[in-house]
């Protein structure tokens, strides 16, 4: 038990559900789609989506989706795999021979295809009760709104600001700089994006201008990525692996999760 006398967390107790986030507007969110009626799917995709507008350093729709679920009453834990692949014209040989020793992380070659949009759509047509619509509502609201940027997004951003290449410093510095803790952050394409993928699904994302738009920049920047790659992605279910510490069972996705 933990000496109350001294600054530290409790244990928190709920009887209906719960969420934990980085960000308190995603968690609210997330608690938002539950008290709707939502299930956990429903607001975990809500929060997650959140996240990538309140933290765009971290993940987002372009980026990558692990998902360990286990249904009420049921002991199966189900993993959703949601990771980018690598680009089919990706040739490590290519690499080498520049004298690469390892893919350059700051390249357009390290940009893997994004898995998150359809792991959220698979999830939440396969284990959601709302629908994908009301999943990305919120997001949609506050990307055209904006968001807030915490002291740690921010520090984090700043830190980043020097890596960012070309279009991407219009859409995510403001006045040419890394936002300071307190400024509202808005994406206002992105909510154009998160609209399409509500009403007309995966394609919308993979294909057509959006995934044009992606395919185009990228090889601009040296990438060797295909409108084929796109079109080609999918998540995958894979049985889960497990391992004991001390009296804990802890369950991870197989390789390629860690």
């Amino acid at each position: 038990m933990r000496d109350f006398h001294f600054p530290g967390r409790s244990a928190v107790f709920s009887t209906n559900g719960m969420c934990a986030t980085s960000n308190p507007l995603a968690s609210q969110v997330a608690l938002s789609i539950l008290q709707a009626g939502g299930n956990a799917v429903d607001a975990a995709i809500a929060g997650a989506t959140l996240l990538g507008l309140c933290e765009p350093q971290m993940t987002g729709i372009g980026g990558d989706c692990f998902i360990l679920l286990k249904e009420g009453g049921s002991n199966k834990i189900v993993a959703l795999n949601g990771s980018g692949r690598s680009p089919k014209g990706l040739n490590s040989k290519k690499l080498t021979s520049q004298g690469e020793t390892a893919v350059p992380v700051h390249s357009a070659d390290a940009v893997t295809i994004p898995g998150a949009v359809d792991a959220f759509l698979t999830l939440s047509k396969d284990y959601g009760k709302l629908g994908i619509e009301a999943s990305l509502a919120p997001s949609i609201l506050y990307a055209e709104e904006g968001v807030p940027v915490g002291p740690r997004t921010s520090f984090d951003w700043c830190a980043n600001e020097k890596n960012l290449q070309g279009v991407a410093r219009n859409y995510y510095l403001i006045g040419g700089l890394a936002p300071k803790p307190g400024q509202i952050f808005k994406a206002p394409k992105q909510a154009d994006i998160l609209r399409k993928i509500s009403k007309h699904g995966r394609d919308a994302f993979y294909k057509g201008e959006i995934a044009e738009d992606m395919v185009s920049s990228l090889r601009k920047l040296g990438g060797s990525h295909t409108l084929e790659d796109f079109a080609s992605t999918s998540c995958e279910y894979t049985d889960p692996i497990s391992g004991n510490y001390k009296e804990i069972e802890l369950v991870e996705h197989p390789p390629n999760g860690h």
